[in-house]
């Protein structure tokens, strides 16, 4: 969710327009910046090491005490939107 979304929403391209609440770009990662370093990539890799450990923080005190579907939902919404 977060490559597909989460990012985007985050950081994503705003200058098609006005500043808004959400990012309106890089959906998919397809408009990244393209330079020889990869720094941009690497910015993604370091944000989804958060929201891979936001998740996994969650994961621990719900262990055993919620049914696998309950998980996976907030699981993909907690790395989508958060």
């Amino acid at each position: 969710a977060f490559y597909t979304v989460g990012y985007s929403f985050s950081f994503g391209d705003h200058s098609d327009g006005p500043v808004t609440f959400i990012g309106t770009g890089n959906f998919f990662l397809l408009d990244m910046a393209d330079d020889d370093t990869g720094v941009a990539y690497s910015y993604w890799l370091f944000q989804f090491a958060f929201a891979a450990t936001s998740a996994t923080i969650v994961a621990g005190t719900l262990a055993e005490r919620c049914q696998m579907n309950a998980y996976l939902f907030y699981s993909m919404a907690l790395t989508g939107f958060v």
